[in-house]
């Protein structure tokens, strides 16, 4: 039996049932592209089962959709590392996770590999079925959007309340936002013979039937039936699929239905109701109150509703604090209060209030009793949950103060930096003690041009002319200077007077936030220094397709007088606003030209004519970690070889992280291999800057979060969720949750669930499985990635102790594997579109001067 994965915070659980088939094809080599349409299951369909299968052509931004190939048979594909990574041993276990004795096994026995052979034709017809990008619209919180209520008996509410009950899209609803829904419902009676829904249409609503009977047919195929108190449609509310069965009235229905729109908004609008409720108590609590709006938000995600009955004691007189409360419904009475002398009068507390914040600064003894006098829905917060997520509370203060002081400085607060820089900036602000006496510089004399913030102490700064200053606390020095260059003479001497506490930043360390010093004190946009504008359209030279999507094409090109290849991605303005994503293309441009990493696609410059956008691109010749993973006789990649190209990814998503920068489209066929065998992560269509919550439904299905699905709103949370399936993934040949022939509900089902577990045999070496776990979690708040320390978390987990980061951002760690380029110019690992490369060009005619002006921020 499988080991099982976690389904929660406390990753525990019962083991589900192994699910060791596979599911994986032979490898293709091309740029990304959208997964395969699912094929809906042929099994019997249960009450509450949706014929959605993945829509066709919904791939949004992804432009590289990949035609069918054929299987092709090598003797040594290029997308083969059989030999195990030089890493591939697990450094020790450390003593307080003790093995198991499972260790990896690079090179598989006889008995795994003989079981995995047997899958492979099984693998072959799967690669049609990766589902393709799915995504809905937009959800804009700014819209003044009502959810119609349609009045009900209170038997007719019980009743859909029951036939929802065992829905998993429904299950994690709170009661508040179930009566919502059902609210929303609205009665249809449609009599016998009518078609209820179209196999191939595009869903439209959720059904329960209240009376009748409705059968279910696939191709013309009966394929089953409900009843009274069965549902259909269901993901129709979470984004726009064509249904996979037609649903055929037998006899004279009564339907209760809701459409997509209203449950997405209704959803979006109670959580984020909810959440600014949160918000405003939380600005209330005084040492909370200190706190920037993202670990507010953190906060927030961290609750967890406690309900106490009418008389329960929720808190004891000299028990130790471990604890906070928010009243969220009911009433609470505060008794007993001080202690001695020291008697107030009793208190009573109603919805908004909150007590036993103390508990998260001192944990001292609790100074009085508090006892529900209704039933009462509280929020709570440990002190040990708030620690792990967000580190000590004092800390957090601290740091919030230093971060004001330093917006305080003019030319800081002149500067206009995105919230990620300032935040690092304070992080690099150092407290530094110098004694009486101490001299930081001298007229005329080489010197460090620093920011000081006087903490505690006493500075004098003099010149030859005699003009002289003190400064004491809170003063602040060395602004005025740090454009100087380093080792330039000192226009001052600087002496310590008295013990003097200083916050200190230095210019190198301001430089490697905000790369140009010049942006100090100038509103500057923060764009990547590579953007070069001198290369023009007219320099580049089409030699061939690489790729071919729903938005137009992409070229390989080279540049006439310096011969360096490029990809050119084509994009048709009419299809772009065909499909409403004039808005999502130019983000992901601005996105692509504010970052610059050696493990994410490097954008080269930006053109446009009248019917095209063009975005240059660096050239990454390797074909797809697709392609590696899964190749014509084998699924998975050794241990060693994963965790080298986990390491890679990790580096580009941190970098967009720091930056606020949510992927949200993580999987094998949007990471390329370079012509040094390193992962560059590809395909920046969803990307988005996220600083709190967003409630677009967008991805790959097999790597989407539960958050995602159960459109709760979701931030960089999502994609540590899609990094714990694509290391399983990589190393077990199969996604966690589906299987062949897996359809949609299920699929979504499982992952909302966290049904999945671990091959047998010893597969999965232990610290694999444990970082696994640690971040397929279901609640976001508990996900490594989502805790105080973020990223280090995962960087500094025992499966990657091996990894020295700096030798791999420098490319001095031997690849696995390293493709075969033959030339610059080789596209050896593309598929051929020579059939599309001499199309005529478009004779529709022309945009609109108010359309091309859609285009005028690219």
């Amino acid at each position: 039996m499988g080991i099982c994965a976690s389904n929660e915070a406390t990753e525990t659980g019962p083991p589900p049932p192994a699910t060791n088939d596979g599911s994986r094809p032979p490898p293709s080599y091309s740029f990304p592209k959208e997964r395969g349409q699912h094929t809906p299951s042929s099994d019997i369909p249960s009450m509450t089962k949706d014929f959605s299968p993945v829509p066709p052509n919904s791939a949004g931004l992804n432009l590289f959709k990949k035609k069918p190939k054929k299987s092709v048979v090598e003797t040594a594909p290029p997308g083969a590392p059989s030999p195990p990574h030089p890493m591939a041993k697990d450094p020790p276990v450390p003593p307080s996770r003790p093995h198991n004795g499972g260790g990896p096994k690079d090179m598989e026995t006889d008995g795994p590999a003989i079981e995995r052979e047997k899958n492979i034709n099984i693998h072959g017809r799967v690669r049609q079925q990766r589902g393709q990008n799915i995504f809905a619209q937009k959800i804009d919180l700014t819209e003044n959007f009502e959810t119609p209520r349609f009045p009900k008996s209170d038997t007719a509410i019980q009743f859909i309340d029951n036939s929802l009950v065992d829905n998993f899209i429904f299950a994690s609803l709170s009661s508040k936002e179930r009566r919502l829904l059902i609210d929303a419902m609205v009665m249809e009676t449609v009599p016998a013979g009518t078609v209820i829904i179209k196999q191939g249409d595009i869903g439209d609503f959720f059904y329960v039937v209240d009376e009748g009977h409705v059968s279910f047919a696939v191709d013309g195929n009966h394929v089953g039936a409900c009843g009274r108190g069965g549902s259909f449609g269901e993901l129709a509310l979470l984004y726009n699929c064509p249904r996979a069965a037609t649903c055929l009235a037998n006899t004279t229905c009564r339907l209760w239905k809701v459409d997509q729109r209203t449950f997405r908004y209704m959803l979006a609008n109670n959580n984020a109701s909810q959440q600014k409720d949160i918000h405003d108590v939380l600005r209330k609590v005084p040492f909370l109150s200190q706190l920037d709006e993202q670990n507010l938000l953190r906060i927030s995600d961290a609750l967890t509703s406690v309900t106490f009955p009418e008389g329960e004691r929720i808190i004891n007189k000299g028990d130790v604090g471990e604890v906070f409360y928010i009243l969220r419904e009911g009433k609470v009475k505060v008794h007993d209060i001080g202690f001695g002398d020291s008697q107030y009068v009793d208190q009573e507390l109603g919805p908004g209030d909150w007590f036993g914040e103390r508990a998260l600064l001192t944990g001292d003894a609790r100074s009085a009793n508090i006892t529900a006098i209704t039933n009462c829905t509280t929020l709570c917060l440990s002190r040990e949950t708030f620690e792990k997520i967000l580190g000590p509370l004092q800390g957090l203060i601290d740091m919030a103060a230093k971060k004001r002081t330093l917006e305080g400085v003019p030319i800081f607060a002149h500067s206009q930096f995105q919230p990620f820089e300032m935040a690092r900036l304070t992080e690099l602000l150092v407290e530094r003690s110098f004694p009486a006496g101490s001299i930081l510089a001298e007229e005329g004399k080489p010197f460090e041009p620093n920011l000081y913030i006087i903490r505690e102490g006493r500075v004098n700064i003099s010149s030859s002319n005699g003009q002289i200053n003190t400064l004491m606390d809170a003063d602040y020095f060395g602004d005025s200077w740090l454009k100087e260059e380093p080792g330039s003479p000192s226009p001052f001497t600087i002496t310590v007077q008295n013990d003097t506490e200083c916050g200190v930043l230095t210019r190198r360390n301001i430089e490697s936030v905000i790369g140009n010093i010049n942006r100090l004190g100038r509103p500057l946009m923060m764009m990547s220094a590579t953007l070069n504008k001198s290369i023009k359209y007219k320099d580049l030279v089409k030699f061939r397709i690489l790729g071919v999507g729903t938005f137009g094409k992409v070229w390989l090109v080279s540049h006439k007088k310096t011969g360096v290849p490029y990809a050119l991605k084509q994009l048709s303005k009419r299809e772009i606003i065909g499909h409403h994503q004039v808005d999502g293309v130019i983000r992901e441009k601005n996105i692509m030209a504010s970052i610059e990493h050696p493990f994410v696609v490097n954008l080269v410059s930006t053109f446009q004519d009248d019917r095209h956008l063009y975005m240059l691109i660096e050239l990454v010749q390797g074909g797809e970690l697709f392609s590696v993973i899964h190749t014509e006789t084998r699924d998975g990649i050794p241990n060693g070889n994963s965790r080298f190209y986990a390491a890679c990814i990790l580096e580009s998503l941190s970098h967009l992280h720091y930056r606020s920068i949510c992927y949200r489209d993580l999987k094998p066929e949007n990471i390329l291999i370079d012509a040094k065998g390193y992962c560059v992560l590809v395909d920046l269509g969803f990307a988005k800057v996220v600083t709190d919550k967003t409630y677009t439904l967008c991805g790959t299905p097999e790597y989407l979060a539960p958050e995602i699905i159960l459109s709760k709103g979701h931030d960089k949370g999502v994609d540590y969720w899609a990094f714990g399936v694509l290391i399983y993934e990589m190393l077990v040949g199969r996604s966690p949750f589906y299987s062949y022939g897996t359809d949609q509900v299920s699929l979504f089902k499982r992952i909302v669930q966290v049904k999945y577990s671990f091959p047998p045999g010893g597969m999965v070496s232990e610290p694999a499985q444990d970082l696994i776990q640690r971040l397929i979690v279901r609640r976001q708040a508990n996900r490594y990635g989502c805790l105080a320390r973020g990223d280090m978390d995962v960087r500094d987990h025992y499966w990657f102790n091996v990894i020295d980061v700096e030798k791999l951002l420098m490319k001095q760690i031997p690849a696995p594997w390293v493709p075969r380029i033959r030339d610059p110019m080789d596209a050896s690992h593309f598929d051929s579109y020579r059939h599309v490369e001499n199309e005529p060009p478009s004779n529709k005619p022309h945009l609109a001067p108010q359309q091309q002006a859609l285009f005028k921020d690219f």
